[in-house]
């Protein structure tokens, strides 16, 4: 999958349009000019991606566009139009917190799955009674696929957030999304009850097999189980999850064993294999789309994975020693394992 950012997070919006731009860390040290990605932008990026064979071939599988909140770029649905020419599988993130469907934002999310765009979106529990629950209920009029995200900061938030999204589908007609919801409460009740402070080895186990999509062709339902992070002072993500703070949470990176799986493209063409690209900080560069040649591109990811392979072996050592934690000169964070 291709990730890309269309715009940044700037946190001071109305809901439905940016009001006064002033972007935290991660994105901070990014150029005004950086902030949205424009239509321009978009085709040179859509022109490079099909001229490199790796990232031509993430593209099939996937581009989903996001950022801080991807339909307040004003040109969203040009640029949904311009990547929609290198593959038919676009999607977009949002958060569906608006104030009504007279919403520029709004109207721009229905444009986009009119032109066959997914919509997916991130549960936020304070905004769903004011605002996401009526959208997702019209975005489900007008799509019949859907992944959520659920981000959560401790199993008892995991269960209200589940439950949330449990009782909104036992009003509709799909019963395969509401028994895979059904499950997954289950087994999170059974773990609050009796392990309370599980560790993540003790989590995985007790989710078990549970699948992550409930599929049937009038309707496709994913849901993505996402633990929190604190971010310091230095936009620098702690190594251990607020839900799961027992143990180190160690991260494996496909492009270290030189397989890119997924790679996300900063609104300033940067591109990192990574969808966590701002508070990971990983250093490797891989080709910026915007402004390197096709033979430019392939050359940095090439000496890049090189690089993220010695840093990772270097973090394993560290770990051994009790040193986790203690970044490295190859510029990888100690979360590689």
């Amino acid at each position: 999958m291709l990730s890309i950012f269309v715009e940044t997070s700037c946190n001071r919006y109305n809901r439905d349009e940016c009001v006064s731009c002033h972007v935290y860390e991660p994105l901070m040290e990014h150029p005004v000019s950086e902030w949205h990605l424009s239509v321009q932008q978009a085709k040179v990026m859509a022109d490079k991606i099909q001229r490199v064979e790796v990232l031509n071939t993430l593209a099939q599988q996937e581009i989903n566009l996001t950022g801080g909140e991807a339909s307040q770029n004003p040109d969203i649905v040009e640029i949904c139009k311009v990547f929609q020419t290198v593959t038919p599988h676009v999607c977009l993130h949002t958060n569906l917190d608006m104030l009504s469907e007279k919403s520029k934002r709004w109207q721009r999310l229905r444009e986009i799955m009119q032109l066959g765009g997914r919509v997916d979106i991130t549960l936020y529990p304070t905004a769903w009674e004011e605002s996401q629950k009526y959208f997702l209920g019209e975005l489900l009029k007008l799509q019949n696929k859907l992944i959520v995200n659920v981000v959560y900061e401790s199993l008892a938030d995991l269960q209200s957030q589940i439950n949330l999204l449990l009782n909104f589908f036992k009003d509709k007609s799909y019963m395969h999304v509401t028994e895979l919801l059904q499950s997954y409460a289950e087994k999170v009740a059974t773990l609050l009850e009796t392990h309370p402070n599980c560790d993540e080895k003790l989590f995985t186990v007790s989710m078990g097999d549970t699948e992550a999509f409930a599929n049937k062709p009038e309707f496709i339902f994913g849901i993505s189980l996402l633990p929190a992070f604190d971010i310091d002072k230095n936009g620098y993500r702690a190594m251990t999850s607020l839900p799961l703070p027992r143990e180190k949470y160690l991260i494996g990176c496909p492009a270290a064993r030189g397989s890119i799986d997924i790679m996300t493209i900063q609104q300033n063409g940067e591109m990192t294999p990574c969808c966590d690209v701002g508070n990971l900080k990983c250093q490797p560069k891989f080709g910026n789309v915007l402004h390197d040649s096709p033979e430019q591109i392939m050359e940095k990811m090439e000496g890049s994975m090189k690089i993220l392979a010695s840093g990772i072996h270097k973090n394993h050592e560290n770990v051994k020693i009790g040193r986790a934690g203690q970044l490295v000169e190859e510029g990888i964070p100690p979360y590689g394992s």
